[in-house]
């Protein structure tokens, strides 16, 4: 049996916070600050009036909060907007039994983001690619790229991201190895970094098969990212037609992607629940829906786009279709970054269709500003009727003395 001083002993090992602290300490500074200024009033205008100068100064500085609470969407808030996951499309998405079925292959034209670029911007990657390797080559990255741009979007920048130097990255790989093998020789230690000369091949092989699978698996949404005004181009000449739905950039659908990504790993209908993002492979992500978006980034229509959605009260339903290739197992190099994932040609597309939950989050701000503004104004109209009564009976007292 456990004495009373074995058992103090255990009590005294377990951690026990009930996490109370922060709560009073919000409760005794509100009793402190706010209770000072209402024994001030109270002891200088008598219980009644001071406590509704303190209740009205209160409510008056909670609708200052509020309000701007409510412009911000900070403080006091509610559910943030989320991407709600609504059904999981196999294959086609034709298949499908809402607005999605639109997207399907036989009711869409989409051609390769690859044969766009070329289409556009030809010899931009040729023209790319000897720069890059002039510039490491002379060991002059001053050196300017030489190429008579077609369009103003089919710059260096572009090319860059696209380009694949393979002589480049050969050279570099070997000259990190080299320097490895100095600095083991001058060190005398033996460096299990270094790599022999079939180990090394074999890793410069990878290196150039990640750089040249990044550009054949470039996705519309992926150049939609790097060059939004290529897809528009492209668009108008009628190489892209995704039937009344819009084609989102990378960077523009990462929520919506990191919610997909979320979603498949965790859902017990997905096929790669339990896994990892690395398991498949995020290709075109469209959009339908949700409040009229404003067609360019010009001053009049930046305003007029706020004026029309401010007008409009109703949400509109906002619907976003990600759709995923299951991609290869590849095994990863120790102290290298992970390879870039391989879309499986044999796997099956999944699409992710989701609707847009705007939540609740100025909710909570509004209904304070409000309630405050409400009772503010109340105490504010009883101050006015008591002083409108003082003033009444003052009149009357001073014509009875005059009297």
């Amino acid at each position: 049996m456990i004495d009373k001083f074995q058992f103090l002993h255990i009590l005294a090992g377990i951690g026990w916070e009930p996490e109370i602290r922060g709560a009073l300490t919000v409760l005794v500074g509100s009793l402190v600050l706010f209770g000072s200024v209402w024994l001030i009033l109270n002891t200088n205008l008598g219980n009644r009036l001071g406590t509704l100068i303190a209740l009205a100064g209160f409510f008056g500085w909670m609708l200052v909060m509020g309000i701007v609470w409510w412009i911000y969407g900070i403080g006091l808030t509610g559910d943030s907007p989320t991407w709600e996951p609504k059904e999981i499309i196999y294959g086609d998405l034709s298949q499908s039994e809402s607005d999605v079925q639109q997207l399907g292959s036989n009711q869409i034209i989409v051609t390769p983001a690859i044969q766009i670029v070329d289409q556009y911007c030809p010899g931009l990657l040729e023209s790319t690619v000897q720069v890059q390797r002039a510039r490491y080559v002379e060991e002059n990255v001053d050196l300017l790229l030489q190429y008579d741009a077609p369009k103003p979007y089919c710059t260096e920048s572009l090319g860059e991201k696209l380009a694949v130097d393979s002589e480049t990255i050969g050279d570099t790989i070997r000259a990190a190895n080299d320097q490895l093998i100095s600095d083991a020789e001058q060190s005398g230690i033996e460096d299990s970094r270094v790599l022999n000369e079939e180990a090394l091949q074999e890793r410069i092989d990878i290196s150039i098969d990640d750089q040249r699978r990044k550009l054949q698996q470039l996705t519309l949404s992926g150049l939609a990212a790097l060059s939004g005004t290529i897809i528009e181009e492209a668009r108008s000449d009628g190489l892209i037609a995704t039937n009344g739905w819009n084609l989102q950039s990378t960077s523009g659908a990462g929520e919506a992607i990191a919610s997909a990504d979320a979603f498949l790993i965790s859902d017990p209908a997905s096929p790669f629940v339990n896994g990892n993002s690395g398991d498949f492979f995020v290709l075109d992500t469209y959009q339908k829906g949700g409040k009229p978006k404003r067609s360019s980034d010009g001053v009049v229509d930046r305003v007029w786009n706020e004026i029309r959605n401010t007008v409009i009260f109703w949400h509109p339903t906002n619907t976003v279709v990600v759709t995923v290739s299951p991609t290869l197992d590849k095994e990863e190099i120790a102290g290298q970054a992970p390879p870039f994932p391989e879309i499986d040609s044999n796997g099956q597309t999944i699409s992710v269709v989701m609707e847009r939950n705007l939540g609740s989050l100025r909710l909570p701000a509004a209904i304070t500003t409000i309630g405050s503004a409400l009772a503010f104004i109340g105490l504010c109209y009883m101050l006015n009727q008591r002083e409108r009564e003082l003033r009444r009976r003052t009149e009357e007292w001073e014509t009875s003395t005059a009297q």
